[in-house]
């Protein structure tokens, strides 16, 4: 039995973070217009948020998230992290097609 609940606990562990629905949404919303307002079409923009939001949850809690957004700022590191993961999603948009 030990096995069974170790191997569920496997599974659990390939999305470690779930962010609430609220704070998923929010983002989303000021994400997408933001990128809008950069220049990308709306269904770019909103493929560029969910791949970052997900990407996010993939790497860091919600407070490691948060901490980390109000950091940059002033962090040079914590905004590097940040611009890493939209640069990621952004290549995997453009090259998708």
């Amino acid at each position: 039995m030990a096995g069974v609940a170790f191997a569920s606990g496997t599974i659990k562990a390939k999305e470690p973070h779930q962010y609430p629905a609220e704070f998923v949404q929010d983002y989303n919303q000021e994400c997408i217009q933001t990128s809008m307002e950069e220049g990308l079409a709306e269904i770019e923009a909103k493929r560029l948020c969910d791949c970052t939001i997900n990407e996010f949850e993939r790497q860091y809690n919600l407070a490691e998230f948060r901490n980390l957004t109000a950091a940059s700022t002033t962090d040079k590191e914590a905004e590097t992290a940040l611009i890493e993961v939209g640069q990621f999603c952004f290549e995997q948009i453009l090259y998708e097609q």
